[in-house]
């Protein structure tokens, strides 16, 4: 699988909203909260708040998958949002996660299908206890997703 590592140092501060979602039907579900909060005015106004003050690649439409990199939970909190610095809107959270690095895959839906059966296995790299994150980059931006995976490397007596 193709993926590049990324070494942030620094906070990643994410402001946005959170979705409960059933596990079981995530594929299914989480198409439709997107499409709802396109047409709610949500996305549009996260798109907006992503131009101020850019900081790294992170700048895009984000959506933080649980609170660990592996959902064993029959309901999960699917959080969408943008990084960034500023006063916190009204009806809007904040998520923080702390420096890590991350292995960043192209293509959210092949890496999902794949990260855990091909890729960890062979990887030489354990989960950081962090969430993964999709990176829904604008219409023209090649790739149009990444798949942002917290990561360690696996300690030698693992290996």
């Amino acid at each position: 699988m193709q993926y590049r590592l990324e070494a942030l140092d620094f906070p990643i501060r994410v402001v946005g909203k959170r979705f409960p979602v059933d596990n079981a039907a995530a594929f299914s579900i989480i198409p439709g909260i997107w499409q709802r909060e396109m047409e709610g005015g949500f996305l549009p106004k996260l798109i907006d708040m992503s131009w101020e003050k850019p900081k790294c690649r992170l700048e895009s439409l984000l959506a933080i998958c649980g609170t660990k990199p592996r959902i064993h939970d029959e309901l999960f909190d699917y959080c969408i949002g943008v990084r960034y610095d500023g006063d916190i809107p009204p009806g809007m959270e904040e998520w923080t996660l702390p420096p890590c690095t991350w292995a960043v895959f192209p293509d959210i839906y092949d890496a999902w299908k794949r990260l855990y059966t091909e890729w960890l296995p062979t990887s030489g790299f354990d989960f950081a206890d962090l969430p993964i994150i999709e990176c829904h980059y604008a219409p023209d931006h090649e790739p149009g997703t990444e798949l942002w995976v917290p990561v360690v490397p696996m300690k030698k007596e693992e290996i």
